[in-house]
């Protein structure tokens, strides 16, 4: 098999490894690597769309009893309005500028809960109990994933600023992720992304994805919910640097 192959497929591994231990973030890995690489910016958009649609589908089954619907909803129907806003950001604008700005509020909200988290014992606390912020999620969240499958950023913000149970935490997430990523695939679809390559390069991911999922659940299993939330922090953080430097 052809190396470029085996390090695209490498790629696509590691964000399904991320997405399922994590509940979101395959994006922000798996794109700068597979840009990295030299994949066409298109294809690896449409690619990663597909593959995180995907993952989504294996895990959600497995999480629906705690998932909280109604919040849910609510930031389904912002990503409704938010995914075409993306799609028209992405054929007729630099993003460069979006992306600059990402990266560097993913590394100060993910400081900032870190620090709280390791000096403050989360006594200072942030709670977002409106639904007004469920539904600006929804359309942040819609925007970023038709701009760079980024669906999760915004809602795992939203979840840990509103004090969500891991498991709940994670379910939800999951299943925004998988309807919203429904129609950010099809809005990439019929928006011309995707490319010769993205099918025959998903088909041959979905093993490599399988895996993943399965090697996620069980060192998700292992994790307690101190100690998950300590490492959500540090992936944001990384996420925010990952962005800013590719």
């Amino acid at each position: 098999m052809d190396i470029f192959i085996i390090l695209s497929l490498l790629a696509i591994f590691l964000g399904g490894l991320v997405r399922t231990y994590f509940g979101f973030g395959e994006a922000l890995i798996s794109m700068p690597l597979l840009a990295l690489i030299g994949l066409e910016t298109h294809t690896t958009i449409s690619l990663v769309g597909l593959a995180g649609l995907f993952v989504a589908s294996l895990n959600i089954f497995s999480d629906y009893r705690s998932i909280k619907y109604s919040v849910l909803f609510i930031m389904l129907a912002g990503s409704l309005v938010g995914i075409p806003i993306g799609i028209w950001i992405l054929r007729y604008f630099n993003t460069d500028i979006v992306q600059i700005m990402l990266g560097g509020f993913l590394i100060i909200y993910g400081t900032y809960a870190l620090s709280k988290y390791f000096f403050l014992n989360n006594r200072i606390r942030i709670v977002l109990k409106s639904n007004i912020w469920s539904g600006i999620t929804g359309v942040v969240s819609g925007t970023l994933g038709s701009l760079y499958n980024s669906h999760g950023v915004p809602v795992v913000i939203y979840g840990t600023l509103s004090s969500w149970h891991i498991k709940d935490f994670r379910s939800t997430i999951q299943a925004h992720f998988f309807l919203t990523a429904i129609f950010v695939v099809m809005g990439q679809g019929f928006g011309g992304i995707w490319t010769e390559q993205t099918i025959p390069l998903f088909l041959l991911s979905l093993p490599c994805l399988i895996i993943s999922v399965i090697i996620g659940k069980y060192l998700s299993k292992l994790t307690s919910y101190n100690h998950f939330e300590k490492w959500l922090y540090l992936f944001i953080i990384i996420l925010g640097v990952l962005i800013l430097i590719t």
